[in-house]
């Protein structure tokens, strides 16, 4: 019993270690994103509720029956006749066949346009969730790196501290020297605070997209290697005029505000309509017969006269039409911008990337020779400190430079409209290890 005891123990002990160790990947992260975006859902409450425009619309161009029934009071007066009352009830059928009718045909045919534009706002907060989700996840990330980074610096220092001691202690180093490496350490512990306290944030900022705490997250790889781009930025840049969610939405914004130009001016169009009713009638009380009413008719309206409103109403129809096409140019110049802006920054991160990894390896080097030259006497402790600074430094914006590169790469794909969940499983796929943080780390 007892070794039973210690067998579900260890196996309870496995399994919790197990759940630790696994790591929560961007495709996770992101689709736990697209389940909780507020945003997201009133997207996709925009669109269900856009694709009813076509239904609304149509059914405006079909026969409209309406029934009802009512109870009348008749009173008939007539010379050389008695006075005749009496009380009547009825119902009755009326039909009404639209033939012509310029404005309801012309928002048949704009319905189809809010409902692309509804499936364009939702594909774009679809996507702008993706894009959120992204940044929350490498933000984290690199807070992550920084804290590591930063216990890093903090451990060289120490190392090169406890080194200046011993040497003051049999007088091969002035009081500077041990003053200044108290210094140092005591700047290294002022940045492993900022990192822990920028940690608890980028988590905290990740939780709130995801609406559900994580353990790990899956990292870059030490040798990742950023894509390539096969196009040159004036592609980038088309494409982003053309495709970009925020510019489709406003061009077929564009178009909506046109055909309710075209309503407003169909307001001085005749209406021709056929209508028909049914309507029979009993009698009541012995006074009158029953009777049935039956009509048709060839209806034509024409407006004549109504105060001005419907000039007022084109010349608003063409002022919003104006509006619309405005914010479709200023969409169009966004994209370009946003996509240029990119385009370049991924450009320039991955040139730094390549150069900060040249610069982390020389640095190294330059370190071990610094602390050998301390060694033997022929370098100062300051000087090594200083090739300790250098070195961390370099890995600091080795680390942002990654992050920044990835995260422009998606946003420039993003830029374009083609940013999808297939994206962010072949970026996930790339992932591999979880950055090491003890508990201590975050406050």
């Amino acid at each position: 019993m007892f070794k039973r005891r210690i067998v579900l123990c260890a196996l309870a002990g496995a399994l919790v270690f197990v759940d630790a160790a696994r790591a929560d990947d961007l495709v996770a992260i992101v689709q736990q994103a697209l389940d909780h975006d507020a945003e997201l859902g009133q997207a996709r409450a925009a669109y269900e509720a856009a694709k009813q425009a076509v239904p609304i619309a149509r059914a405006a161009l079909l026969p409209q029956i309406a029934g009802g029934w009512g109870r009348s009071y008749n009173r008939i007066d007539m010379d050389g006749f008695p006075r005749q009352k009496y009380w009547q009830n009825g119902w009755m059928v009326a039909v009404t066949q639209p033939l012509f009718d310029w404005s309801k045909w012309t928002a048949y045919r704009q319905a189809d346009f809010v409902v692309a534009q509804g499936a364009v706002d939702f594909a774009g907060a679809q996507q702008a969730s993706i894009l959120r989700a992204v940044r929350a996840y490498f933000d984290e990330l690199a807070a992550e790196d920084e804290v590591k980074r930063a216990a890093d610096y903090l451990a060289a220092i120490d190392a090169q501290l406890q080194q200046v001691r011993r040497k003051r202690a049999v007088g091969e180093v002035t009081l500077i020297d041990q003053r200044e490496a108290d210094t140092a350490r005591e700047q290294a512990q002022l940045q492993q605070t900022d990192a822990q306290e920028e940690l608890s944030v980028k988590r905290r900022a990740l939780q709130q997209v995801t609406g559900r705490p994580f353990a790990a997250l899956a990292s870059l790889p030490p040798g990742f290697a950023l894509p390539t781009l096969a196009e040159g930025e004036e592609a980038w840049v088309e494409q982003a005029r053309s495709r970009g969610y925020e510019v489709q939405s406003k061009q077929l914004g564009w178009e909506i505000a046109r055909f309710d130009s075209t309503k407003s001016r169909a307001a001085n169009y005749p209406v021709v309509s056929v209508t028909g009713s049914y309507t029979p009638a009993g009698a009541a009380s012995g006074y009158a017969r029953p009777t049935t009413t039956t009509t048709g008719m060839l209806q034509i309206q024409i407006p004549l006269f109504s105060g001005g409103e419907l000039q007022a109403r084109v010349k608003q129809s063409l002022a919003l039409e104006d509006k619309a096409k405005e914010s479709y140019e200023l969409a169009s110049n966004q994209a370009e911008a946003s996509a240029r802006e990119n385009f370049a920054k991924y450009l320039r991160e991955r040139q730094r990337t390549d150069a900060l990894g040249h610069l982390v390896q020389s640095a190294g080097d330059t370190l071990s020779a610094t602390e050998v030259g301390f060694k033997v006497g022929t370098r100062t402790g300051n000087d090594v400190l200083r090739a300790i600074d250098a070195l961390y430094t370099a890995r600091r914006d080795l680390l942002r430079s990654r992050y920044a590169a990835v995260v422009a790469f998606l946003q420039l794909k993003a830029d374009v409209a083609t940013l999808s969940t297939d994206d962010i499983a072949d970026m996930n796929s790339k992932l591999c290890c979880t950055v090491q943080t003890s508990s201590a780390d975050v406050r």
